[in-house]
């Protein structure tokens, strides 16, 4: 026996896909603030700024927009890693002396604060969407079903 699809169902499930990416974005944005914010709070306690060595760059993008990234090269005691820095900021890396893999370069350590406050608001912007799509969903299936149209169909 086939099962047979309504639009109400198909109503239902478009709309906890929407509420679901939603969240989903929404904890993405949370985390990679708290991510942000904890490697800038072990920076800001101890830091060691080492000027790196750029090895090219290149213009990456379309036609219309393109931006011009150059890989720069850090030695820190016995660790060696990379970066890439768009071309005329500052190739400035901080470092936590007791852990290398903690490093942020200095433009995006002194933007911290804006960057963190937009993953919020985005966040909660998009928290507050989830919530007003629930809301409003249900408020529409009882309205119908206190109307008496919750017809089979």
């Amino acid at each position: 026996m086939p099962v047979r699809i309504r639009r109400r169902h198909l109503l239902h499930s478009a709309v906890s896909v929407a509420v679901l990416v939603q969240l989903g974005f929404a904890a993405a944005f949370l985390i990679d603030a708290a991510g942000t914010s904890r490697t800038y709070d072990a920076l800001a306690a101890r830091h060691v700024s080492l000027n790196g060595r750029v090895r090219g760059c290149a213009s990456i993008g379309t036609a219309r927009y393109s931006a011009r990234m150059c890989r720069v090269d850090y030695h820190y005691r016995a660790t060696t890693f990379s970066a890439l820095v768009p071309s005329g900021q500052s190739t400035t890396v901080l470092v936590d002396p007791s852990d290398t893999s903690i490093r942020m370069t200095k433009t995006n350590y002194d933007g911290r604060l804006g960057e963190t406050t937009v993953d919020l608001v985005l966040a909660s912007v998009l928290l507050v969407g989830a919530t007003s799509m629930t809301a409003v969903h249900v408020l529409h299936v009882r309205r119908r079903r206190a109307r008496g149209r919750d017809d089979p169909g």
